[in-house]
């Protein structure tokens, strides 16, 4: 009887193990696996790439963007100066060493106007070793490349002519963020070839049983809101993307010193449209495709003439410069010519706390009567200053 009591007790003991054992293994494969979740309803998984120095400084930062059907890679540079949580500026690099990835993601998608839900950082030793383990990387320029490579002293200016070269993990680096003789944004073209590579080259010419293995062993050395298995499925939809499919681009901006420190000023409403662009493959309007027509409708000299040298150095076409027919307009006008979408444009690129109105011919009909024989053909917008409106 009693060994009956004992060979229960194994029995029972073993199930339990069984079970533990099972849920363990269900729970691996679970968390391990793509949920799908990312993908849902055809959305795109938008994350924040940024790579760090040995330091621990920011020395790399893009968007990548990917859905299951294409991959865009959008570069920024450390030093553009955005908004942090509280309003005031900085740069997206003092931003990762101050509140940390999270809240950089956090900025860049205001300015880009996406949601950058996810964040991927990690040190970019951690991705020389992996380059050097699968024999470097293919890099394919389509123009002339200088750059300064700091590794010496002193520094070695380098030439890439166009074409595809490979390069091994450190030349790669190097390539992607040394020191550009144009500045932090000179070297963006660089980093886009770096990135195009490594999703065309590196990832999806590694086989992909041994892209879940390099993350899953490197899991520790990432810094990121994403899941293995969310890291796992990014990989395999970026493995999965054709070449042609995949597209990269950079920030449009300029640089300028502000109390001492050089930081990069994004153009917004250039970068906001270009992204755009490369996420839903549309040709979107730009500054270019806007021809205003500027008049004086307020009696402030030589405001017409300031305002459409404004307006030229942003990129748009100015077709005539004129006095309106009085200069008793009570708030400065965008009237509509042709597409409303042409007046957004405009407003975008006006100060922020500007007081324009954007009428019509049919709702402005008047004014519109008075004016019309003095618009040049082919004005898309007419810009009117009124009563307030001044441009330095």
């Amino acid at each position: 009887m009693r060994g009956n009591t004992v060979r229960k007790q194994v029995f029972v003991y073993a199930g339990i193990a069984l079970v533990v054992v099972a849920a363990a293994v269900i729970w691996i494969v679970v968390s391990q696996s793509p949920t799908g979740r990312l993908f849902e309803d055809d959305q795109r998984a938008n994350v924040l790439l940024i790579g760090r120095d040995d330091a621990g400084a920011t020395e790399m930062m893009a968007l990548l963007s990917v859905s299951e059907a294409d991959v865009v890679l959008f570069s920024l540079p450390p030093t553009v100066r955005l908004h942090d949580a509280s309003g005031a500026f900085d740069s997206v690099a003092g931003m990762v060493a101050a509140a940390g990835p999270g809240a950089a993601a956090s900025a860049v998608g205001t300015l880009l106007a996406l949601d950058i839900p996810y964040y991927w950082a990690c040190d970019l030793n951690v991705l020389r070793g992996w380059l050097d383990a699968r024999a470097g990387l293919a890099i394919t320029l389509g123009s002339t490349a200088v750059y300064l490579d700091d590794r010496t002293d002193p520094a070695l200016r380098v030439e890439v002519r166009p074409g595809t070269q490979t390069y091994d993990g450190a030349d790669a680096l190097t390539f992607a963020t040394a020191t550009s003789i144009e500045g932090s944004l000179g070297r963006l073209d660089r980093q886009d070839a770096f990135l195009e590579a490594l999703a065309v080259d590196a990832v999806a010419g590694t086989d992909a049983r041994a892209l879940h293995n390099a993350i899953r062993s490197d899991d520790a050395e990432w810094e990121t809101n994403l899941s293995v298995a969310e890291m796992i499925q990014i990989a395999d939809a970026v493995h999965s993307v054709p070449a042609d499919d995949v597209r990269a681009d950079h920030l449009i901006g300029e640089e300028a010193d502000i109390d001492g420190v050089t930081y990069t000023q994004p153009n917004v409403v250039e970068t906001e449209h270009l992204v755009a662009a490369l996420l839903k493959g549309l040709t979107l309007l730009t500054p270019a495709d806007v021809n205003v027509a500027v008049f004086n409708g307020n009696l402030v000299r030589e405001v017409a003439r300031r305002t459409a040298d404004y307006l030229l150095a942003r990129g748009f076409q100015v077709t005539g410069v004129r006095n309106a027919d009085t200069f008793d307009y009570e708030t400065s006008y965008m009237l509509v010519l042709t597409e409303e979408s042409k007046a957004w444009v405009l407003r975008d690129a006006l100060p922020d706390d500007a007081d324009v109105r954007i009428v019509f011919p049919e709702t402005f009909a008047s004014r519109y009567d008075a004016l019309r024989n003095y618009i040049p053909a082919g004005t898309d917008v007419v810009f009117i200053a009124g009563a307030g409106w001044e441009m330095e």
